[in-house]
């Protein structure tokens, strides 16, 4: 009868445990990733949205962008600087018709990727 009392007290533990889980696991992949190349200033404009409520535990630490299939530049960061919608620039030189395509990974958990065709 004794061991009957430990087994419930910890199967209930146990359950609690197990049911709560999600409720701390809130990490999610970058939802939106918007592309625009200015040719005059030779400048890719990167807006990501990716919601996190403690922006130096959960944020996107790299972002890798191609040219036509080619690395180009990567990009690595130890916080995000706004909570939701953050826009980043960088330098760099395309012609009409190549292919730009940008990834953002999160420190937590996936990824999203965004290509656009320069015009």
């Amino acid at each position: 009868m004794k061991y009957m009392k430990y087994i419930g007290i910890i199967s209930i533990a146990l359950f609690l445990s197990v049911s709560l889980i999600p409720l701390g696991v809130h990490a999610t992949p970058p939802r939106y990733i918007n592309i625009q190349y200015q040719a005059n200033t030779h400048t890719l404009k990167v807006t990501i949205s990716h919601i996190t409520p403690v922006r130096s535990i959960h944020y996107i630490y790299r972002i890798v962008v191609e040219k036509n299939g080619v690395l180009d530049q990567v990009h690595f960061y130890s916080k995000q600087p706004r909570f939701f919608l953050n826009t980043y620039e960088y330098n760099m030189s395309a012609n009409p018709g190549d292919v730009i395509t940008v990834s953002a990974y999160c420190v937590l958990f996936g990824y999203n990727s965004r290509s656009i065709t320069v015009s």
